[in-house]
């Protein structure tokens, strides 16, 4: 009967801990659960003598009730869950501009700017229906809607079902987070072609053994910054995204990623514009429409340009396809993509095309991580943080990258002429700890703005970014 009494009292101790935390002594006017497995323990001493009657099972039995109870509620989840997360990206820029350059595209402005500030709710309201809404408070609108959802899982056939607002599934830096990016913008393909952010339904699952991701959805498109768009006349896109793992070594320090994509879109009013940035951007809000930046929200924006454009183009529909490559060998990675978006015949059965290929290398030898589970880029882990002696955390360098990216982009075939920009990138990146990055990046930008003449320009830009 002692070792009953005494296990009883340790189980009592494990799921006091569980329910109360590390400190729930406060919920004990005697002590915290270590004192009260002792009083079990006590207990047991005097009911390892001549006790042996009905009161001392009585006792027992009355124990074992309160460890069960304990246990229940330790066990029990409730609903709904919340979780709060957030993040903010700081930048600060400067941009060096030929004649040519100035000339096409005015002088842009150095500046200074919060590129996203988001607050997030994540959670369950049931064991199998999810849900997520997340703001953000520096992106153009101000606030805008970024990914608002709900979602249920273990669907047959399907796996997870998703309806709502979220990044659709096409190209493994577009569904990638923006957090665990290498450079501080996405590759020239990303707006001309990426679908993104739409309202809509779709589902994603993945095989028993990670090495294979399917995801697929339906969606409006030509919404504006706060989730909404109006169009009896087209305005309806899908997207199809399959991946495939066929190495996975080291636990994940080596592995190969491949994957293919499908964007077909029915623009709204048979009306669309490919542009781009030159995969740096800072600015700010201001009068008028439209500011300087181009980008049609409340109050105008003015900022960093595009620097290609097709203009307002007439068709009913388009395709773009895409391919999808990582290799990472230890601190070693290798990524590359490229898209073609097919117009049809009123288009003139135009090609427009892009690529983009970029290495990484980790001084400090950690690896890029990768989620098998969404085919995905995941966060970068130092192997030591970034803090000095004396701090209370083990001092250390933090982690180091080193990467380079070269990205070409091609807005002109036959009747469409949007021209041509290639960017080179150079990026370092200071990984403090797992939530807090400083990067650096230059971008050379060379433009065609005719068949004899190009215009250069250099963009240097300073990024301070915490997440939790």
């Amino acid at each position: 009967m002692y070792s009953v009494l005494l296990q009883a009292g340790l189980v009592f101790q494990a799921a006091a801990g569980v329910i109360w935390g590390e400190s729930p002594s406060a919920m004990f006017e005697g002590g915290g659960p270590e004192q009260v497995a002792g009083e079990f323990a006590d207990a047991a001493a005097d009911l390892s003598g001549e006790d042996t009657g009905s009161g001392a099972e009585d006792r027992l039995a009355n124990l074992e009730k309160i460890v069960a109870d304990l246990q229940q509620k330790a066990a029990k989840k409730t609903y709904p869950t919340l979780t709060v997360n957030g993040v903010f990206q700081a930048d600060a820029g400067w941009i060096h501009q030929d004649l040519a350059s100035e000339s096409a595209y005015g002088q842009i402005q150095d500046g200074a700017a919060f590129r996203r500030a988001r607050l997030s709710a994540k959670g369950l309201v049931s064991e199998s229906t999810g849900y997520m809404l997340q703001m953000d408070f520096g992106f153009f609108g101000r606030p805008t809607f970024t990914d608002v959802w709900v979602e249920k899982t273990g669907i047959p056939l399907l796996g997870t079902v998703r309806i709502g607002q979220w990044k659709q599934p096409f190209s493994l830096e577009a569904v990638s987070s923006f957090r665990y990016l290498t450079f501080m913008e996405r590759s020239l393909l990303f707006q001309p072609f990426v679908p993104f952010r739409h309202i809509g339904a779709g589902f994603y699952d993945h095989n028993d053994e990670l090495d294979c991701t399917w995801a697929a959805s339906v969606f409006r498109t030509g919404q504006d910054q706060f989730g909404g768009t109006l169009s009896s006349d087209g305005g309806y896109g899908t997207a199809e995204r399959l991946t495939l793992l066929p190495l996975w070594e080291r636990e994940g320090e080596r592995y190969l990623h491949v994957g293919a994509g499908h964007f077909f879109n029915s623009p709204p009013g048979d009306s669309v514009s490919f542009r781009t940035i030159p995969e740096f951007f800072v600015g700010a809000n201001g009068p008028g429409a439209v500011g300087t930046s181009g980008q049609a929200v409340p109050g105008g924006s003015n900022g960093t340009p595009f620097f290609v454009s097709t203009g307002n183009l007439t068709v009913p529909f388009y395709n773009v396809l895409g391919s999808e490559l990582l290799w990472v060998e230890g601190p070693l990675s290798l990524q590359s993509e490229a898209m073609a978006a097919l117009l049809p015949a009123s288009a003139g059965s135009a090609v427009l095309a892009g690529v983009y290929a970029q290495v990484g290398w980790f001084l400090t030898g950690e690896h890029r991580p990768y989620d098998r589970a969404t085919g995905t880029i995941d966060r970068v882990r130092p192997k030591t943080g970034f803090a000095f002696h004396g701090s209370g955390e083990r001092p250390g360098a933090g982690a180091w990258e080193l990467a380079g990216r070269f990205s070409a982009l091609d807005l002109t075939d036959g009747t469409v002429t949007g021209g041509r920009l290639t960017d080179y990138t150079v990026g370092v990146n200071w990984y403090w700890n797992a939530y807090t990055k400083m990067e650096f990046n230059w971008v050379h930008a060379v433009s065609d703005l005719s068949a004899r003449e190009t215009a250069h320009s250099d963009l240097f830009g300073l990024r301070a970014q915490i997440d939790f």
